[in-house]
């Protein structure tokens, strides 16, 4: 009985030592496993975060660049429209084309422009929200999900912590008892989806049923993967992952900018195309004059226009009802009958009915203008017939209730938003991580409610929060109490902004049909060219040369559009015709080419005509090596000669016989820079004196008579002498030629004697500025052209009687006009220029004017005084 005992205690320590040894070696071989398998999946998750975060730069990255292109584009149609306003402006190089006409051309020109201006703001907005959302996604919530080095711990098995299992799992049998272990050959688990388990086969029948009991090891290592991170937000298996949900969030509060941003650059190229035609149609029939470039110019303009409207506006669905369906194409149409009454407008010979029929065709263009309008409104408007289409490839994609966009462009608004659930065949592993693996836990815990003492805590408050910062706490929108900031309400405000406008045009132009067309206007008649076009009296009669009927009631004249041709120079470019005596004599009607060929040889100045005015040289003896440049007249016929470095001679012209010159020397002057101007009369309280000019500016006083000869002039700042210390010019700025005198009140129309200077900048020679003091500033007078300035390599001002200025000039020519109004009195050439002389400057002396000029004689220059008088005009002939 005994050795029965023994042999069964022997066989029962054999099949224990048996079944230690096998559990043993499951339990070592679960163990490695068991780490192999954690870190497989940690891999797995890290590699498709990087994936998730590759979508969010590559959504992100579509906003912006698609945006960024918006925004460059709209900023070079900005500066294409700016050009048209300033330097290519009708009416610059040319008379101004009719009111009608810049209205067509200037309204869309600014419609293009603001609507620029409106895409770049929009699309600047889309852009940096979207930027801004990935950078916060990337750098807060879709992180690659690195295991603290706890999870690595508590993954990891240590083989002493077999003696921790319990004895069932120590000593089990095998085959005996169920070991927990999961079927791997057709376990369908529920994270596979419907679409698995519609495909998966009955169980095995090889795998044992599921047993509530299992071993520890193995129901511990499932229970620590389903405790998962976080709390489970319960969504379906194929919902879209996180970091799709959490964009998308944002993605509606900036898509509708996004999607208008592309509206308005298409709005902004239309009106822009449109009013490139308009400007087309006065440029090229005012300015260039030619009448069929006109058409064809315009006419390929409008058929761009009309193929990109057809490009981007696609009809209606049938579900949205339209009130002007295919209107859009009237605002191409528009062109022709503008083109038609710019041919009517501009036509050779006047005629009543004609006019009429422009004004037919203008308002037909403005009409179509404002019909086209009103369509582009409506298209503009958001609404909801895309709702429900199917997501395609490479077409725009919009979740359904993403409905504030209009339809007719949804084929241009290249647009894609986050997909909203898996596509079969995809997983989300991260979440499956992160939300606790379901995998074979019910196959291997099943139903039992016992939980391992080391399986770790379903979640830490830590999870909770990351949850809370996740999903759970979505943005709001920042516009929820600023809806006026809509960007479809903003696009058509200013697009029923362009309607109301085009009202206002077509209310105005009536305005004009029925007191003319420059009623309203201030400036003067012949601001505006002749027009075949009647006003009412007197807004179109005459023109500068002061003909007494309306512009365009008579075959135009050569001297009627003189001024217009010579952009307003003509007093300087037409002297002959200008200076003649007999007034133009006005031209019959009916007058033909004849008549006009007649007026146009008339007006050339003959040779009589150009015949430079006689000049009296004067016999002065002048000192030995003396080479004056400046000139200054004083009263009784005295006049001074001075160098620019202030040594000078002064004599009295007139005389009969030879005159001996008074040498003289100007003191306190010898630290300034060279004279260029001179003075001689009363100054500063003083009856007699100098006032001198140096080129930079400076202003110089020598006050008293004029010394004994050979004496000293004494001079100085004029700030001594109560005047400014310089003239009106920058600081670095040199004079070409100035004059300085003290006139009675201002532009010497009466009064207290005031100081006044005109004056010429070195490389603005040819524009002279007048400024008079008052109360210790200047103040701008006005500014005038040189004549011939052209040709002129020296300049001379003067101050004459009292109120007047005289110019002279290197080329031959002189030219007194008066300050108060600007009217040319005297204009004249002189015959001081020619071989052998060097002219240097002029000065009025009396009612004649006194020439300085130097003459070659052997190796050295000798001076002269030439006087000659200038004919007196009637003044009104000048205005």
């Amino acid at each position: 009985m005994a050795l029965e005992g023994g042999a069964v205690g022997a066989a029962g320590a054999a099949v224990a030592a048996g079944a230690f040894s096998y559990n043993r070696g499951n339990y070592m071989y679960d163990a490695g496993l068991r780490f192999e398998r954690f870190s497989s999946a940690r891999e797995y998750a890290n590699q498709q975060a990087e994936q998730f975060r590759g979508d969010i730069r590559n959504l992100a990255a579509l906003t912006v660049k698609k945006n960024t292109v918006w925004t460059v584009t709209s900023t070079l149609c900005m500066a294409l429209c700016v050009a048209l306003y300033c330097a290519g402006r009708l009416g610059l190089h040319g008379p101004s084309p009719p009111a009608w006409i810049m209205g067509l051309w200037l309204t869309n020109n600014a419609a293009a422009f603001s609507f620029m201006a409106l895409c770049i703001f929009l699309a600047l907005h889309a852009a940096f929200r979207a930027q801004a959302a990935s950078a916060q996604l990337l750098t807060r919530t879709v992180r690659v999900p690195v295991p603290t080095l706890k999870q690595l711990d508590a993954a990891r098995k240590f083989a002493s912590e077999f003696e921790q299992e319990s004895w069932g799992d120590i000593f089990r049998l095998p085959y005996i008892s169920n070991n927990g272990a999961p079927k791997t050959d057709d376990a369908v688990y529920e994270s596979d989806g419907e679409e698995e388990k519609k495909g998966s086969g009955r169980r095995a029948r090889s795998a044992p049923p599921v047993r509530s009991k299992c071993s520890s090891w193995v129901r511990e290592e499932f229970e620590v993967d389903r405790a998962g991170t976080v709390t489970p937000t319960g969504q379906p298996a194929n919902a879209a992952p996180e970091h799709f949900q959490l964009y998308a969030a944002v993605q509606k509060e900036f898509y509708q900018y996004d999607m208008y941003a592309r509206v308005c650059i298409f709005y902004g190229f239309i009106s822009y195309f449109q009013s490139l035609a308009y400007y087309g149609l006065g440029h090229i029939n005012i300015e260039l004059r030619a009448f069929w470039v006109a058409y064809a110019t315009a006419f390929v303009i409008a058929v761009l226009q009309a193929l990109i409207l057809r490009f981007d506006i696609i009809p209606a669905h049938g579900s949205r009802k339209q009130f002007l369906p295919r209107c859009e194409f009237l605002g191409p149409l528009a062109i022709l009958p503008a083109a038609v009454g710019m041919s009517l407008d501009f036509q050779v010979q006047y005629d009543p009915t004609a006019i009429a029929l422009c004004w037919i065709m203008v308002f037909i263009a403005y009409i179509l203008q404002l019909i086209y309008n009103l369509r582009l409104l409506e298209v503009v408007l958001p609404d909801e017939a895309f709702a429900g289409l199917e997501e395609r490839l490479g077409a725009a994609y919009l979740p359904e209730g993403w409905n504030k966009v209009p339809s007719a462009f949804y084929h241009v608004l290249y647009f894609v938003a986050p997909p909203t659930k898996l596509q079969p065949g995809q997983y989300d592993i991260v979440r499956e991580i992160k939300e606790g693996e379901t995998g074979a836990y019910d196959e291997v815990v099943g139903d039992s409610p016992q939980k391992s003492s080391r399986a770790s805590p379903r979640a830490s408050p830590r999870g909770k929060q990351v949850e809370q910062d996740g999903l759970a706490a979505r943005p709001t929108t920042p516009f929820a109490n600023t809806q006026h900031v809509q960007p479809w309400k903003l696009v058509a405000a200013l697009a029923t902004v362009l309607v109301a406008m085009w009202v206002f045009l077509i209310t105005g132009t009536l305005v004009d049909v029925a007191i003319g067309e420059q009623a309203l206007v201030t400036a003067p008649h012949w601001s505006r060219p002749p027009m075949t076009r009647l006003s009412l009296e007197p807004h179109e009669l005459g023109t500068p040369l002061g003909f007494p009927w309306a512009a365009g009631d008579k075959p135009f004249l050569p001297e009627q559009m003189a001024w217009h041709e010579e952009k307003r120079h003509a007093d300087e470019y037409s002297l002959g015709r200008r200076l003649a005596s007999v007034p133009s004599t006005p031209a019959q009607t009916g007058a033909g080419l004849s008549a006009a060929l007649n007026s146009l040889l008339s007006s050339i100045p003959d040779a009589a005509k150009a015949a430079a005015l006689p000049g009296i040289s004067h016999s002065v003896v002048w000192p030995s090596f003396f080479e004056p440049r400046l000139v200054a007249c004083g009263t009784a016929g005295r006049m001074a000669a001075l160098t620019p470095r202030g040594f000078g001679a002064a004599a009295t012209v007139g005389r009969v016989g030879e005159v001996l010159a008074e040498s003289f020397k100007l003191s306190g002057i010898t630290h300034m820079p060279p004279l260029i101007g001179a003075t001689w009369g009363p100054h500063a309280g003083a009856d007699d004196g100098l006032l001198l000019v140096t080129r930079s500016g400076d202003l110089v006083a020598c006050p008293g008579p004029r010394p004994a000869a050979a004496g000293t002039w004494a001079c100085s700042s004029a700030v001594n002498h109560g005047l400014p210390r310089t003239l009106p010019v920058s600081e670095g700025s040199r004079l070409q030629a100035a004059a300085v005198a003290m006139l009675p009140g201002a532009v010497g129309t009466g009064g207290a004697p005031r100081l006044h200077v005109a004056m010429a900048l070195e490389g603005e020679g040819d524009l002279v500025a007048i400024f008079v003091q008052e109360a210790e500033s200047w103040l701008p007078v006005g500014e005038m052209r040189v004549p011939h300035s052209h040709t002129a390599a020296k300049t001379s001002l003067a101050f004459v009687g009292g109120g007047d200025i005289l110019v002279s000039t290197a080329g031959g020519h002189v030219q007194r006009r008066r300050l108060s109004d600007g009217a040319i009195v005297g204009s004249a050439e002189h015959a001081v220029h020619s071989d052998g002389f060097a002219w240097q400057g002029a000065c009025g002396l009396d009612d004649h004017v006194a020439h300085l000029r130097l003459r070659q004689a052997s190796q050295a220059w000798r001076p002269e005084i030439v006087t000659a008088a200038i004919p007196m005009e009637n003044p009104a002939l000048f205005q």
